[in-house]
Protein backbone atom coordinates (compact mmCIF):
# COMPACT_ATOMS: atom_id res chain seq x y z
CA UNK A 1 0.00 0.00 0.00
CA UNK A 2 1.26 3.47 -0.87
CA UNK A 3 0.80 6.47 1.40
CA UNK A 4 0.20 9.93 -0.04
CA UNK A 5 -0.21 13.25 1.76
CA UNK A 6 -2.74 16.06 1.33
CA UNK A 7 -0.92 19.36 0.66
CA UNK A 8 -1.88 22.80 2.01
CA UNK A 9 -3.94 23.52 -1.13
CA UNK A 10 -5.99 20.33 -0.59
CA UNK A 11 -4.34 18.36 -3.42
CA UNK A 12 -3.27 14.74 -3.48
CA UNK A 13 -0.59 13.46 -5.83
CA UNK A 14 -1.28 9.94 -7.08
CA UNK A 15 1.67 7.59 -7.56
CA UNK A 16 3.08 7.56 -11.09
CA UNK A 17 2.60 3.80 -11.51
CA UNK A 18 -1.12 4.17 -10.73
CA UNK A 19 -1.47 6.97 -13.28
CA UNK A 20 0.24 4.84 -15.91
CA UNK A 21 -1.82 1.71 -15.15
CA UNK A 22 -5.05 3.66 -15.70
CA UNK A 23 -3.73 5.86 -18.52
CA UNK A 24 -4.69 9.02 -16.58
CA UNK A 25 -3.02 12.25 -17.66
CA UNK A 26 -3.09 15.88 -16.57
CA UNK A 27 -6.58 17.18 -17.21
CA UNK A 28 -8.39 13.88 -16.57
CA UNK A 29 -11.65 14.71 -14.78
CA UNK A 30 -13.10 12.57 -11.99
CA UNK A 31 -16.31 12.29 -10.04
CA UNK A 32 -15.83 12.09 -6.27
CA UNK A 33 -18.15 9.96 -4.15
CA UNK A 34 -18.23 10.10 -0.37
CA UNK A 35 -18.68 6.52 0.85
CA UNK A 36 -18.73 5.02 4.34
CA UNK A 37 -15.37 3.32 3.72
CA UNK A 38 -13.72 6.43 2.24
CA UNK A 39 -13.68 8.42 -0.98
CA UNK A 40 -14.15 6.91 -4.44
CA UNK A 41 -12.70 8.61 -7.53
CA UNK A 42 -14.00 7.66 -10.98
CA UNK A 43 -12.82 9.07 -14.29
CA UNK A 44 -15.68 10.95 -15.99
CA UNK A 45 -15.15 9.15 -19.27
CA UNK A 46 -16.03 5.89 -17.50
CA UNK A 47 -12.92 4.27 -18.93
CA UNK A 48 -12.16 1.64 -16.31
CA UNK A 49 -9.76 -0.56 -18.22
CA UNK A 50 -9.15 -3.99 -16.75
CA UNK A 51 -5.92 -4.24 -14.84
CA UNK A 52 -3.86 -7.33 -15.45
CA UNK A 53 -1.19 -8.65 -13.14
CA UNK A 54 2.32 -8.33 -14.52
CA UNK A 55 3.76 -11.69 -15.61
CA UNK A 56 6.38 -13.17 -13.30
CA UNK A 57 9.92 -12.38 -14.29
CA UNK A 58 9.06 -9.13 -16.08
CA UNK A 59 10.82 -7.02 -13.48
CA UNK A 60 7.72 -5.88 -11.60
CA UNK A 61 7.84 -6.07 -7.84
CA UNK A 62 5.49 -8.18 -5.76
CA UNK A 63 3.91 -4.90 -4.60
CA UNK A 64 3.11 -3.97 -8.22
CA UNK A 65 1.44 -7.33 -8.84
CA UNK A 66 -0.47 -7.14 -5.55
CA UNK A 67 -1.71 -3.63 -6.39
CA UNK A 68 -2.82 -4.67 -9.87
CA UNK A 69 -4.61 -7.76 -8.49
CA UNK A 70 -6.35 -5.74 -5.77
CA UNK A 71 -7.49 -3.06 -8.23
CA UNK A 72 -8.77 -5.66 -10.70
CA UNK A 73 -10.72 -7.44 -7.94
CA UNK A 74 -12.16 -4.15 -6.65
CA UNK A 75 -13.39 -3.13 -10.11
CA UNK A 76 -14.95 -6.57 -10.58
CA UNK A 77 -16.84 -6.19 -7.29
CA UNK A 78 -18.14 -2.81 -8.45
CA UNK A 79 -19.51 -4.44 -11.58
CA UNK A 80 -17.00 -3.00 -14.06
Amino acid sequence: MTTIRLDKAGRLELPRDMLEIHHWQAGTEFTVEDRPEGVLLRPLNGDLRPVKATPAGSGATGRDRALADAMRDRYAKLGH
